[in-house]
C-alpha cells in the first residue's frame, strides 16, 4: 500500500491495544503519525508526535485534530465480560461524549478521511450469524447493551456526517480482537488475555466462567490492523465491514488450547456456570469485507496465541526485571 505513505494521521487510543498496532501498520507504511493520548507514552518510536489530550474537551479534539489527512478513531471505554456488566451507564455515557466530540473536531478541522471504530456489539443479541449488510434490529445482548447502543449511535452519527457534509467516513466492526499490548489486567480482561495470566500462573483448578459450551471468532489484532488500513483506503464511504476470522472455536476449547500452549496440557478444568458467558455465539461474515476492499484475516488462532504468549511472557521477565533493580 501507498495510500499512507504522504498522510499525516491522527490516532486516537494509539497507545492502547488495537491503537499501538494501527499505528505501527501506518509507520511501516510511511504515514507521519500523531497519537492522542490522556497521558504521554514513550512506547513508540521518536518520530511519532504523541500529543496529551482529553476527549471529553471538544478544544482537544479540534486541536489534536488540527493539519490532519486522517483520523483512526479507536479511543472507547470498555473492556472485558465482567468489567462491562458492571459499567453498563458509564460505557454509554462516557462513549457518546468522546465519539461526539471526536467526529465533529475532525469534520471542523477538515480531516478528509475518518474511521470509526465501531464493534460486533451492536448486532442483535439474539442473532448468532451477524451479517454487516442489514440494519440492525432488536437489542444488543444485555452483557454489551449500552457498549452495542453506543457503538449504533457513533454509526448514526457518523452516516449523518457523510451524507450531509460529504465526510469520508470507514466503519468497520472489529469481532473478539485479541494479541500483544492487550490488557492483562484480571479484573478488565477479555477472556483470551484473563484466561493467559491464570495458565502462566498454573492455577489449579484452572476455572472457566460459564459452561464453556459458548462459540467465538477470534481475531489478531495484527489482522484487525491491517483490515482497518484497508478499509479507510478503499471503504470510507461509510459502509460498514466486519473484521473478524472464519475460524471459530469453543471456550472449553479455547481453554484447553491456552493450557496446551502454556505447557499445561491436560490440565484440569473446571467451568463455573454461576458466572455470565455473555453472548451464546457470534459469527460475523467475512464475504463483504473480502470483496469490497480485499480483507481476509490471515493469523490461525494457534499461532496468534502463540505469538501473544511469547509477548506477555517477555513482559513479566521485563517487570521482574525492573522490580529486582528497584
Amino acid at each position: 500500500m501507498t495510500f499512507y505513505a504522504t498522510k499525516r494521521v491522527l490516532v486516537t487510543g494509539g497507545t492502547g491495544f488495537l491503537g499501538s498496532h494501527v499505528v505501527n501498520s501506518l509507520l511501516s507504511e510511511g504515514a507521519t503519525v500523531r497519537v492522542a493520548t490522556r497521558q504521554p507514552s514513550y512506547l513508540f518510536p521518536p518520530e511519532v508526535e504523541v500529543v496529551e489530550c482529553n476527549l471529553d474537551d471538544p478544544q482537544d479534539c479540534r486541536k489534536v485534530s488540527r493539519d490532519q489527512d486522517c483520523c483512526f478513531h479507536l479511543a472507547a471505554f470498555g473492556w472485558g465480560l465482567g468489567a462491562n456488566v458492571r459499567a453498563q451507564p458509564e460505557l454509554l455515557t462516557n462513549n457518546l461524549r468522546i465519539n461526539t466530540n471526536m467526529l465533529d473536531a475532525a469534520y471542523r478541522e477538515g480531516v478528509q478521511r475518518y474511521l470509526l471504530a465501531s464493534s460486533s456489539a451492536v448486532y442483535n443479541g439474539e442473532y448468532r450469524i451477524l451479517d454487516d449488510e442489514p440494519p440492525w434490529d432488536g437489542e444488543p445482548h444485555t452483557s454489551e447493551h449500552c457498549f452495542g447502543w453506543a457503538k449504533r449511535i457513533a454509526e448514526l452519527q457518523a452516516k449523518a456526517y457523510y451524507q450531509h457534509f460529504g465526510m469520508e467516513i470507514a466503519i468497520v466492526r472489529p469481532s473478539n480482537p485479541y494479541g500483544p499490548n492487550d490488557n492483562f489486567d484480571l479484573e478488565r480482561a477479555h477472556v483470551i488475555p484473563a484466561l493467559m495470566r491464570r495458565a502462566i500462573a498454573q492455577e489449579t483448578p484452572f476455572t472457566v466462567w460459564g459452561t464453556g459450551s459458548v462459540n467465538r471468532s477470534f481475531i489478531y489484532a495484527g489482522d484487525i490492523a491491517r483490515g482497518m488500513l484497508l478499509a479507510l483506503e478503499h471503504g470510507a464511504n461509510c459502509d460498514p465491514f466486519n473484521l473478524a476470522s472464519s475460524e471459530q472455536t469453543s471456550i472449553a476449547n479455547l481453554a484447553a488450547l491456552i493450557l496446551e500452549l502454556c505447557g499445561s496440557p491436560g490440565g484440569q478444568i473446571e467451568f463455573d456456570t454461576s458466572k455470565p458467558e455473555g453472548h451464546p455465539g457470534k459469527f460475523p461474515t467475512t464475504s463483504k469485507a473480502l470483496s469490497k476492499i480485499g480483507f481476509q484475516a490471515t493469523v490461525p488462532l494457534r499461532e496468534g496465541l502463540a505469538n501473544t504468549f511469547e509477548w506477555f511472557r517477555s513482559q513479566l521477565k521485563t517487570t521482574t526485571q525492573l522490580t529486582t533493580e528497584v
